[in-house]
């Protein structure tokens, strides 16, 4: 099979899907890379550290996406790439195609199979292309908010580390799945007060003993929010609430009470989910913005401050399945592989994820049911 992978282009973005022992691994198996010129480079991989892998690098995305059946990138193609979808292709990489209607039309209408990272789910309910990612963000979140903080860059010149004979550095991280389980333990390990809310009790027992004394698991709907959040230097979100929600877990009244020069920094950057008035994305140029004196930041590609890592991490969790597409081809691998099934957005002019289909009022199927129609207009010639 001919596989592409092409430079991404959306603005701040360094990471690579594919690294060259994959382009190594998915040569010796008798299969054609292709990689376009300076791919790898954010990720600090060279054009001849691919070519030494057996891939053959070329100089525009047009040959890329021409030539290969299956592209593989991190994110989204966007408006610059869609006149460059091969029909019939298929593409895998993070899709979130329930917010991009005119990208759900694309895939439609040139009847790509498009699977996406972050919908690949295993039999217990995790999501193991999404996780890597997860875990980095939660990672880099406090990091990335602390700056804020600091003198030189308009803060209250409050430290996140915390020194002896002083009150800690109080922080609240909303939601403990990977993200906030792990900003949870860098804010720890730094000496911080740390309160984690969530609001499954399951998930609060399971993951309990792996967190140190100064991280406080709390049931959100047992325990009061206010009083942490107004206390709190840093919050950290990493809760799923919808966004446009009624309900958000700190609304303009709460964030009101904080205190002056806080920092939030919206992991998951549902716009006006969690937090109320995180209304709009921010960059990594202009990361931050204030509203009532308390610093916002909602940097929707957190990872990719640390792209080498990332790049590693995400393309160690994909290579598998990436080398099934390749070795069995995308109707076959869907068909065996259930957790790969899970994450097919469309396929054959056929809506699959739901979340597109009911945010864009578009017509949809289970890709269980689009998949049996595929396999039965193969059987038929249809």
């Amino acid at each position: 099979m001919f596989i592409g992978v092409p430079k991404e282009i959306k603005p701040e973005e360094y990471r690579t899907a594919l690294l060259p022992e994959g382009a190594r691994q998915l040569t010796q198996l008798g299969h054609s890379v292709l990689i376009q010129r300076g791919a790898g480079a954010g990720a600090g991989y060279s054009d001849e550290d691919f070519e030494l892998a057996g891939a053959r690098t070329v100089l525009k995305a047009e040959a890329v996406f021409r030539e290969a059946e299956l592209i593989v990138k991190v994110k989204e193609p966007i408006e610059q790439e869609y006149g460059l979808l091969r029909d019939g292709s298929t593409l895998f990489c993070y899709l979130h195609s329930e917010t991009r209607p005119a990208l759900v039309e694309v895939l439609l209408s040139r009847r790509i199979t498009a699977i996406a990272f972050e919908n690949v789910k295993l039999e217990d309910g995790t999501f193991p292309l999404l996780a890597p990612m997860s875990i980095i963000a939660g990672q880099q979140a406090l990091f990335q908010g602390m700056q804020f903080l600091w003198n030189h860059r308009g803060g209250i010149g409050k430290s996140m580390v915390s020194y002896p004979g002083l009150e800690p550095p109080r922080v609240v991280v909303l939601g403990a799945g990977q993200a906030g389980l792990h900003a949870a333990k860098v804010a720890a390990a730094l000496g911080a007060d740390v309160a984690v809310f969530e609001i499954n009790a399951a998930r609060i027992q399971s993951i309990g003993a792996q967190l140190p004394a100064n991280v406080h698991l709390l049931h959100i709907p047992t325990v009061a929010l206010e009083p942490y959040v107004r206390k709190a230097d840093m919050v950290i979100n990493t809760a799923t609430i919808p966004p446009n929600s009624s309900d958000h877990l700190i609304d303009r009244q709460m964030l009101g009470k904080m205190q002056k020069g806080a920092v939030i920094v919206d992991v998951t950057a549902n716009l006006k989910g969690a937090v109320e008035t995180i209304d709009h994305y921010s960059t990594h140029d202009e990361p931050v913005w204030e509203v009532d004196g308390i610093v916002h930041y909602a940097v929707t590609n957190i990872p990719g401050t640390v792209a080498r890592t990332a790049s590693q991490a995400l393309s160690s969790a994909i290579l598998p399945y990436l080398m099934e597409l390749a070795e069995r081809g995308s109707v076959a691998a869907l068909q065996d592989n259930a957790a790969l099934l899970q994450g097919l957005a469309t396929i054959s002019g056929i809506l699959t994820w739901h979340q597109s289909g009911r945010l864009q009022n578009r017509n949809w199927c289970s890709p269980e049911n689009a998949l049996f129609t595929v396999l039965d207009n193969n059987k038929t010639g249809k």
